[in-house]
């Protein structure tokens, strides 16, 4: 009965939205995987879906005060986890970013996105100043597992990780000067981080300006993708008919280049009704501000917002050839099971904040005097 009482309290919402943008999920990855001939593929898909679920409706039933106590040893776990993976990780296509566990590969800087959200809606509240020196850890905290992203190569997820950070301080109440000033150096020192960059990734960048300079090169996969998307039309080709992505016109289309599948298949009325779904999906999110009475709960909610409506905006407009091609997937809809678990867990703990402000407001509500 408990557990039954248990999921009445949840956001089911905000879940039934996310089992819709699911469905596109299992039709696109199926149709993808069926392109490249690796359809058992597909039946990790669907269990790490299924396992996304579980972890859900597991960590909805835990008290959000709890995640935040366990904030620094979760981030210490994947921290040793990352490192791990440029001694013993495994290279594909030229970058080290798996684990192998024999059965399965685990990318743990996909992890690490869940663990740095939490570790800051823990420290952020305890800052009280600019000069305080939680501020310097929170820096420490960022930095490193930056860096070691970074060197991966992994720019897409380096840069996912300062996303939610620069949003929690916004929402902290950080006067706006400071944030402009933090602009302003970024602005300033990106003639040195150009330099850093690898070849092929100014490559990609450049390609956003005009992909038919390198046009079998570091533009090729943009112009597959529009290709893609604009051969769709209103309806689509249908599923599993899509040229570019059937014949392996365009590359790793099962994860980073999913969206384009679905333009192509299912269309334009297709690709709009996934992106309002999105839409729905990150409002619910942000109106969770509303009723969110702790400072970390606020935090972590703007945070989890931050890094969503981040990914997914990175992913579409590389497909529609608007961003340079970075290796950021679409939330629940590619494949991949670090990241489908990580989000996974990000909407799991935001339930577990939701059913905390369901079960007390009716207890506020029985405490009222109205005489």
């Amino acid at each position: 009965m408990r557990s039954l009482a248990a999921l009445r309290d949840l956001d089911w919402f905000l879940l039934t939205v996310l089992a819709l943008i699911q469905v596109f999920s299992i039709f696109a990855v199926y149709s993808a995987l069926k392109s490249e001939g690796n359809l058992p593929l597909f039946k990790k898909h669907l269990l790490y879906m299924a396992l996304g679920w579980v972890l859900i409706f597991l960590l909805s039933r835990e008290k959000f005060r709890n995640f935040l106590d366990l904030s620094l040893y979760i981030y210490l776990f994947n921290l040793f986890l990352l490192v791990l993976v440029i001694v013993a990780g495994k290279e594909v296509y030229g970058a080290k970013r798996w684990l192998s566990l024999g059965f399965i590969n685990i990318q743990p800087s996909e992890f690490m996105k869940m663990s740095l959200i939490l570790l800051s809606a823990c420290l952020l509240p305890l800052v009280k100043s600019l000069r305080d020196r939680k501020i310097l850890l929170l820096i420490l905290a960022f930095a490193i597992p930056a860096v070691v992203t970074f060197k991966q190569p992994d720019l897409g997820t380096t840069t996912a990780y300062l996303v939610p950070l620069l949003a929690m301080i916004f929402a902290r109440g950080v006067p706006v000067r400071y944030l402009v000033l933090v602009g302003t150096l970024a602005v300033a020192s990106l003639p040195f981080l150009w330099d850093m960059l690898k070849d092929y990734q100014k490559k990609r960048i450049l390609a956003v300006i005009d992909p038919y300079s390198d046009y079998l090169g570091s533009g090729y996969q943009l112009i597959q993708s529009v290709i893609a998307i604009g051969s769709g039309g209103l309806t689509g080709k249908g599923l599993t008919k899509g040229t570019q992505s059937q014949l392996m016109f365009l590359p790793e289309v099962h994860t980073d280049f999913i969206f384009s599948l679905i333009g192509e298949e299912i269309g334009f009325l297709g690709s709009v009704t996934l992106v309002l779904l999105i839409a729905l999906f990150l409002y619910r999110i942000l109106s969770y501000t509303r009723f969110t009475v702790a400072t970390s709960e606020t935090l972590f909610v703007v945070g989890v917002f931050s890094l969503f409506l981040f990914q997914y905006g990175v992913n579409i407009l590389m497909t529609l050839g608007l961003f340079p091609v970075v290796g950021i997937p679409l939330p629940f809809v590619s494949f991949g099971g670090s990241a489908f678990i990580t989000f996974s867990i990000l909407v799991g703990i935001l339930q577990s904040i939701y059913r905390d402000y369901k079960t007390s407001v009716p207890l506020l509500r029985s405490e009222v005097n109205y005489e």
